[in-house]
């Protein structure tokens, strides 16, 4: 009897030391059936302590279910494997499956706006093909390509667009409604950080490049 006892605390310990979710709750499980062994098989059991530690077992057995189920291997199509290496390692392909579930995939044609200056834009984009111009007072002061946002600043700061978004040419993207999106990410805290991580780094580019073309117009001047 006392082995039981023994052997429920150490599994426990041991589950504590674990830094994989999935390997505690399946140590917590085993501990769980020795510690209900030794309640069960008292002289007098104690069989609400066991009624609970069942109630236990079977949540521990739900989460790991959905464990097994979220770390199954992800099959992505072409237009998936892409957007992955498009926008950034740090998103999961199946954290971008999610995403991609939440968005709409769309086409613009040569000259289209994706959004004009000073206008509330109420989704963001993320260029799949093709290539969109930035400009302000009709002056080209950068260019978007495949794997970069359109609507970023927007998303992060609730700001209006600070530019007109053109068309260069046929334009596919995928876009996302900004409500929705921010939803969801706030219940999901570790993607929410990746895709603020992969936005931060977008915007760093956009401008290293917007100064290199400022660079380039005071040289040419």
């Amino acid at each position: 009897m006392d082995a039981l006892i023994h052997a429920a605390n150490v599994l426990y310990l041991l589950s504590y030391t674990m830094r994989d979710i999935l390997w505690l709750r399946l140590f917590a499980i085993v501990g769980s059936v020795c510690f209900m062994g030794y309640l069960y098989f008292r002289p007098e059991p104690l069989m609400t302590a066991v009624y609970w530690n069942i109630v236990f077992i079977l949540l521990n057995l739900y989460w790991i279910v959905r464990l097994i189920l979220e770390r199954r291997p992800v099959r992505l199509n072409e237009e998936e494997q892409r957007i992955c290496k498009l926008v950034s390692r740090t998103v999961k392909p199946r954290e971008m499956i999610n995403l991609l579930k939440l968005g709409t995939w769309e086409q613009a044609e040569t000259d289209q706006c994706l959004s004009q200056r000073g206008a509330s834009l109420d989704r963001l984009m993320l260029i799949y093909s093709g290539t969109v111009g930035v400009e302000v007072d009709s002056l080209r002061v950068g260019e978007l390509h495949p794997g970069q946002f359109v609507g970023g600043i927007s998303f992060i700061t609730d700001e209006t667009a600070p530019a007109n978004i053109m068309a260069l040419g046929p334009v596919r993207y995928v876009a996302w409604p900004k409500a929705k999106l921010k939803n969801y990410l706030t219940k999901n805290p570790e993607l929410h950080a990746a895709i603020e991580a992969t936005l931060g780094t977008d915007l760093t580019h956009r401008l290293r490049e917007s100064w290199a073309h400022q660079k380039e117009i005071l040289a040419a001047a």
